[in-house]
Order: structure tokens, then C-alpha cells, then sequence
């Protein structure tokens, strides 16, 4: 039911959604994932219970700010997801991104809980930084915050707030996954993999 740009966007984003699925990043009914739409006060965001290996276009919905689905998408029984309010207070807090993805890999989930004490991890020295926007060396310290999980949004909302630093392009929610976004669908799909890519290096250089 998307027509023009907004059909295009919804396409981009449902490969996306796709190949996170194929990659193991979004198991069963979890994750959710979000465009800014042609009318950048709207959201194309992903709705709620559906399984992720079969995911269609029509799987994909309209909302506005306040998460209400809008014509002709709010037929009975679709709702946005449930972490739709973290999606649109990113889109408030940074004009520029076009786009937020939430995965579910289970090492980046381990190491979210792994860390909370922490609530951060630190990756320096890896070129594959420089896939996460803005990064222009190795030689720099990324930090990704992690907070804990809850069901209440705006609890993890909270944790956040304060948190995002100049270099900061995601987060993980402790036992649940990872948050990234971009000033494209292309541009946050690349954080999700750059992360995951960073998310493996960590791992396997603690084991040595």
C-alpha cells in the first residue's frame, strides 16, 4: 500500500530486514525496524508478531509521532511495534537520521549482559570503525553504552538520557540486543553489521 518514495523506502528496508533474519540477528517475532517516511513528521516501522524469516512488504506500516497507525494501514489487530517510542524519541533527538534498527544476535546480547556493571564497551584500534559514520581513522575509542532492560520504554529511554556522546551510534539494552541508526537505511544497516563485526572481534581477542 506504499505508493511512490515511501514504496521505495519500504522495499529498502524490508531487504534489510531480511538479511538481518538470514544473518541470525532477529530470531522468530523479536527486533523492529523503522524509516523516516516522505513526510518526515511519519515513521514506516515495522509491526508487531510477525516472524522475521517471513516477513512481507505488507508487514510494514505507517505511524505517526505518537505511534498511532495511520490510513490505510490501521486495519484491526496491526499495532507498531512494541519499542516504537524508543524509535521515535531517536527520530526527536537527531533530525538528521532517517532510519532506526534494532537486532537480537545473541552476542551482542551476552555481551550487553556480561558488561552492565560496566555499562559500556569500548572497541579501539579496528579498522572496521570506520563503518560506523564520521569515523575517519582506527585510531579512535567508540564506546557503546548498554542499559539495563525493562518493559516500561521510557525506563530504558532514561538510562540513555545524557548518554550519547559525539561518537556514540547505538546502544544495547542489557539481555535484549542492539539499537543503531543512520542518516540512511543503507547508513544504519552498515552500523548493524560494523557492530556485529566489532561485537565478534571483542569477543574472540578476550579469549586469547
Amino acid at each position: 500500500m506504499f505508493t511512490g518514495f515511501n514504496k521505495k523506502l519500504a522495499e529498502e528496508l524490508l531487504e534489510s530486514i531480511l538479511f538481518f533474519n538470514q544473518k541470525g540477528w532477529s530470531p522468530a517475532s523479536s527486533t523492529n525496524y523503522s524509516a523516516r517516511s516522505e513526510n518526515k513528521d511519519e515513521y514506516i516501522i515495522s509491526r508487531s508478531g510477525v516472524d522475521k524469516s517471513r516477513f512481507k512488504l505488507e508487514d510494514l506500516i505507517l505511524i505517526n509521532p505518537a505511534g498511532e497507525v495511520l490510513p490505510p494501514f490501521n486495519r484491526d489487530g496491526i499495532k507498531p511495534s512494541a519499542e516504537t517510542e524508543i524509535h521515535a524519541a531517536l527520530y526527536g533527538l537527531f533530525p538528521e537520521v532517517n532510519c532506526v534498527l534494532h537486532t537480537h544476535s545473541v552476542l551482542g546480547t551476552v555481551l550487553s549482559l556480561s558488561h552492565l556493571q560496566e555499562k559500556e564497551i569500548s572497541f579501539e584500534g579496528l579498522e572496521i570503525l570506520k563503518g560506523l559514520e564520521g569515523n575517519f581513522t582506527h585510531e579512535l575509542q567508540e564506546i557503546i553504552p548498554i542499559v539495563p532492560n525493562s518493559q516500561h520504554m521510557p525506563d530504558i529511554l532514561n538510562q540513555m538520557k545524557d548518554r550519547y556522546r559525539h561518537n556514540i551510534h547505538g546502544f544495547l539494552i542489557a539481555g535484549h540486543g542492539l539499537y543503531t541508526w543512520g542518516k540512511t537505511i543503507a547508513n544504519a544497516k552498515r552500523h548493524i553489521e560494523a557492530y556485529e563485526f566489532l561485537f565478534e572481534c571483542y569477543h574472540l581477542i578476550r579469549r586469547t
